[in-house]
């Protein structure tokens, strides 16, 4: 089974935000006590600019988190594919710093993996839990980038199951980075009203377990690509998501729509380079396209 929430994006400091956005949303869907949601949040903040900070001196890389809770106990994993540490210890050019002995004090137990050269580390958290490594186990957390069917380190990417995650956690990240596009607000909410329109039908064509979705920020828009989706899940999308009244679909909200093929896209893993992806495109100034637009 897979994390409940896993969240791949470019190890820069803007996204420790982002993931800040999705631990609120996990909040949220399990009702987790506000002081324990601060205290992940700060222990993951921490974890998470160790990341950004040390474990790409020389190249763009990625950090991965995955953070499952049933509401009494939440396990969260900070991980890198960097540059590691040495057999001998944290050095001073990888150490966690002041940020490891306040992980240690707001977590009930942390582990730290990993460490050799070019392998990573991982920072395994769990918050008012005694059997995280069962439950870590259950999850089969994946460790190899290409494994990942986002691998690109340019683009944020969330993996969501189904659930009542996926619209708390979606729609607050789609909100961060539309507002740090500098989004106006009436664009801002449009582009929420596409994410949650993902969201609510997405897990129906989804090929796999989990709701793919990939959010490019960049030159004043956002890009969505959702899958990998059954053959025809595309179309099959894009019609869940029209709307009485507004005189077609959600879909008009949107600047260019098209349903793609997987190796098409760049860093998509392997596995699924045959699998269908719906492409949208959401930018801050809105340009009126046709009612039926076309489609690759």
């Amino acid at each position: 089974m897979s994390a409940a929430v896993s969240l791949r994006l470019p190890a820069r400091p803007e996204n420790v935000a982002v993931v800040r956005q999705a631990l609120t949303g996990l909040g949220d869907a399990y009702d987790l006590d506000p002081e324990l949601l601060g205290d992940i949040k700060t222990a993951v903040t921490e974890a998470c600019n160790n990341v950004v900070l040390h474990a790409y001196p020389d190249e763009d890389g990625l950090v991965e988190v995955e953070a499952d809770s049933d509401g009494e106990y939440t396990d969260v994993v900070v991980r890198d594919f960097g540059a590691g540490i040495q057999p001998r210890g944290f050095t001073e050019d990888r150490s966690l710093g002041l940020g490891l002995p306040l992980i240690a004090t707001l977590s009930s137990r942390f582990e730290i993996r990993g460490g050799e050269p070019d392998m990573g580390l991982e920072v395994d958290m769990t918050f008012s839990a005694t059997d995280a490594r069962e439950r870590r186990e259950r999850l089969g957390l994946r460790r190899d980038p290409a494994d990942h069917p986002f691998a690109s380190p340019r683009a944020a990417g969330l993996l969501i199951q189904p659930g009542p995650l996926v619209a708390s956690v979606a729609s607050r990240v789609t909100a961060i980075l539309a507002a740090r596009a500098d989004f106006p607000l009436d664009r801002l909410a449009d582009a929420v009203l596409v994410s949650d329109a993902i969201s609510e039908h997405a897990s129906d064509y989804i090929s796999g377990s989990d709701v793919g979705l990939v959010i490019e920020d960049g030159e004043g828009s956002l890009h969505f690509r959702v899958g990998p989706l059954h053959e025809g899940g595309g179309e099959g999308l894009l019609r869940e998501m029209e709307v009485p009244g507004l005189g077609g679909s959600l879909e008009r909200l949107v600047d260019e729509v098209s349903v793609v093929r997987g190796d098409g896209i760049p860093g998509t893993a392997e596995s699924v380079a045959d699998a269908e992806f719906l492409s949208l495109r959401i930018g801050k100034s809105h340009a009126a396209r046709p009612a039926a637009p076309d489609r690759v």
